[in-house]
């Protein structure tokens, strides 16, 4: 690696001021896939007396400038970059500042992954430091170390910099020598959770837009009271919420314990029979329970995986009188459901995908009108989220229910049939925002 010349790094006269200071303040900000390590080999390369910006708080600098959307590719164009650059550096002045590290992970051209490291001073919008460094398990700290040694050297207490000034390359092939203290930074570090990070929240919360069908028919029918259903286009809205209490004191385990909620209901909905009778209708369901999660990969951009367990009512109810009271398939499910739930994050986008199984507590009136009935259910879908601004994102979702009956008639009872199905559509388009 090349390791730039003392007159690379040239001191602001608030950075010349701070270098009497106890502490320098700087922004550490990484993007891509493996940005945590990235983030953790940029602070074993720092001296002890770095006091590093919170990222959120570099977040809404660089939002306040203009800059909504994440670096992205363009930081590492040296011909587009500019006006990203322009922005950070002014970011870093308004948090009072003498720098930003910048580290952008992409795929490398040879194979693997490579990581662009810039140094940006305040109000400045060209880096001093221009770097990219292969990011290779037995290498990437001592490459770190070299493209970054100039700004450590400059940083160090006066009592640990070198008398000559010298700049001296790593040894080839192996590390310097770490202090004990150097060596286990970053080893057991305290927990410290990211914002506004799917997979790590203290809560999220999204309200949508709902699109719903319902379509119930019975299989072997055999008397004539026996009415099936359905509809499509059902307009809705539904709201779901989830709170982690113990995320932010960082315990393993009890971090990753949710408490869940969610109510959904049709707006409007009437029905009518074939003869035109109309029937007042209901459709709510709501709910709550736990949910265990599982961030698996990159600390800033987890795949998560979730475990859930949850007591729900879906009730569907017709308003009916006289006959039509004992014929209509009125349902009101109380159920325990068991599931489990996935978000992969694929660039700036994520896919969702849930599915569970759905055990009947009570059922309502078609489970109620038949001999020896049995009922199961599952659900399954999935969906799309867009980022719009930190933590803040568009969704859209889609979901199957299925409820699936068996009878055991004999003759001369009032209804008689095999077996029954409720099936269940929903199409949600939303907002959704996570803490």
């Amino acid at each position: 690696m090349l390791v730039l010349p003392a007159a690379a790094l040239v001191a602001s006269p608030s950075q010349a001021h701070a270098e009497t200071a106890a502490k320098h303040r700087m922004v550490i900000y990484t993007e891509g896939g493996r940005s945590a390590d990235v983030r953790k080999h940029f602070e074993a390369a720092l001296p002890d007396n770095v006091d590093v910006v919170d990222s959120e708080d570099f977040r809404k600098a660089l939002l306040k400038q203009g800059q909504k959307q994440p670096l992205g590719l363009t930081v590492s164009l040296p011909s587009k970059r500019q006006a990203i650059l322009k922005r950070v550096g002014k970011a870093v002045a308004e948090l009072d500042a003498e720098i930003a590290l910048i580290g952008y992970v992409s795929k490398s051209r040879t194979g693997g992954q490579q990581v662009l490291v810039l140094v940006v001073e305040r109000d400045k919008d060209e880096p001093t430091i221009d770097q990219t460094v292969k990011l290779d398990k037995s290498a990437t700290q001592a490459d770190i170390d070299t493209a970054l040694y100039e700004l450590a050297s400059a940083w160090k207490p006066s009592e640990e910099a070198a008398v000559s000034g010298e700049v001296k390359a790593t040894p080839e092939g192996g590390d310097e020598k770490k202090s004990d203290d150097a060596a286990g930074e970053g080893d057991g570090e305290a927990w410290e959770r990211p914002k506004n990070v799917y997979g790590h929240e203290i809560f999220g919360i999204n309200v949508s837009f709902d699109v719903a069908g319902r379509f119930f028919s019975y299989n072997d029918g055999i008397t004539p009271n026996l009415r099936d259903y359905d509809v499509f286009g059902a307009p809705g809205i539904s709201a779901r919420v989830e709170v982690f209490p113990f995320a932010p004191l960082g315990i393993v385990v009890l971090r990753d314990i949710g408490l869940t909620g969610e109510v959904r209901a049709a707006l409007g909905l009437s029905s009518e029979t074939s003869d035109g009778t109309e029937v007042s209708t209901q459709w709510l369901r709501f709910g709550g329970g736990l949910r265990y999660r599982i961030p698996l990969g990159p600390k800033e951009k987890p795949f998560v995986l979730g475990i859930r367990g949850s007591f729900i009512q879906d009730g569907f109810t017709l308003d009916a009188t006289g006959n039509l009271a004992t014929e209509s398939p009125s349902v009101k499910y109380n159920f325990l459901r068991a599931g489990l739930d996935g978000r992969f994050p694929i660039g700036p986008i994520a896919i969702t995908a849930f599915g569970g199984y759905l055990g009947s507590i009570d059922s309502g009136d078609v489970h109620a009108r038949f001999r020896d009935s049995s009922i199961g259910g599952i659900d399954v879908g999935g969906g799309l989220t867009v980022p719009i601004v930190y933590g803040l994102e568009a969704r859209l979702q889609a979901e199957y229910v299925r409820w699936f009956y068996a009878f055991a008639p004999v003759p001369g009872d009032e209804f008689v049939a095999g077996g029954a199905l409720d099936e269940n559509i929903h199409i949600e388009i939303g907002p959704q925002y996570v803490f």
